[in-house]
């Protein structure tokens, strides 16, 4: 029991109010939560106050007890306060948890609103840039033609003229392996013209119409969907196409240009393209698309029947 007191920095003598005081001052110093906390010792703080305060509260029946007795209560007095610290431990270890894993929650829920307003800044500032420069064009529009000088590695080089003088220009172009694709979805290639808006006074402001493709483009264009539908009838049929479905092939392409526009010739020539190259058409967008009821129409309607 001295050494109890000896923890508290107590004389045996000391009264419960003493003891309480002592504890209070103790605790606040060596809790764990604290800087210059301390679990162990505050386990130890906890054990002899426990025990101290039992001492101290039933000193009237151990006058009562014989040494056996005493020896034996001491004991269970000691095996409480331990209980009783191991408790408090686990409270405070239970609380420490609790808050780990709030302040966890809380970080993941900063970094998700974080995240999603990133995601709107950014999109806002992307849609903020073109409408900005749709605005400045439409104050003075014109048109002209540009056309392809340069492919690079997710650029396209083009340059267009006005008024005598030559602009050449970089934009974005999404890619797969060395084939870069307009935002129609065609692959591109030098001496591609395409419609090119811009503002007359500062042609700096201008736009990029990779939709309306000047005559050369768009038999190129012509021709590589009648190829692509002419390889996927060869994949299919399993056999040497020959000049009738060459015809077919090609009516094919010009009706479905003429129902889907440029849009329906990148379908076709993206028949055999993996997903992952070319998100929106691929062999998978394919599928559905020369399904539909309309390309079945066009399909029927190019097929050359034998006398």
């Amino acid at each position: 029991m001295e050494n109890y007191y000896k923890i508290l920095g107590l004389s045996p003598d000391a009264n419960l109010q003493e003891v309480k005081k002592a504890y209070r001052r103790l605790a606040l110093k060596y809790h764990p939560d604290l800087q210059s906390g301390n679990e162990d010792y505050f386990k130890k703080i906890v054990e002899a106050y426990e025990m101290i305060r039992s001492h101290i509260d039933s000193r009237s029946s151990r006058r009562e007890m014989s040494p056996e007795e005493l020896v034996r209560f001491y004991e269970l007095l000691k095996a409480a306060a331990e209980e009783k610290a191991k408790q408090k431990a686990f409270a405070r270890a239970a609380r420490v948890r609790a808050k780990k894993i709030e302040d966890q929650n809380r970080a993941y829920s900063i970094a998700v609103y974080s995240l999603i307003g990133i995601l709107v800044l950014a999109f806002f500032s992307y849609k903020s840039y073109f409408w900005f420069n749709d605005y400045q064009i439409n104050r003075n529009p014109a048109e002209t033609m540009a056309k392809v000088v340069g492919i690079e590695n997710h650029r396209v080089v083009y340059t267009f003229e006005v008024e005598d003088e030559v602009y050449e220009e970089r934009a974005y172009v999404k890619g797969s392996g060395v084939i870069m694709y307009a935002s129609n979805g065609m692959p591109l290639k030098l001496g591609d013209e395409f419609v090119l808006r811009y503002r007359k006074d500062k042609p700096g402001y201008h736009d990029l119409n990779t939709y309306s493709v000047a005559s050369h483009t768009f038999n190129r264009y012509i021709d590589l969907a009648s190829a692509a539908i002419l390889q996927y009838s060869y994949n299919k049929m399993e056999e040497e196409p020959d000049l009738i479905k060459k015809v077919e092939a090609r009516c094919m392409a010009y009706l479905i240009y003429q129902k889907f526009g440029i849009e329906g010739l990148a379908s076709c020539y993206h028949f055999d393209t993996h997903p992952f190259d070319h998100f929106k058409d691929n062999s998978l967008s394919w599928y559905f698309f020369w399904d539909k009821d309309e390309v079945k129409e066009i399909r029927e309607a190019c097929r050359i029947r034998k006398a």
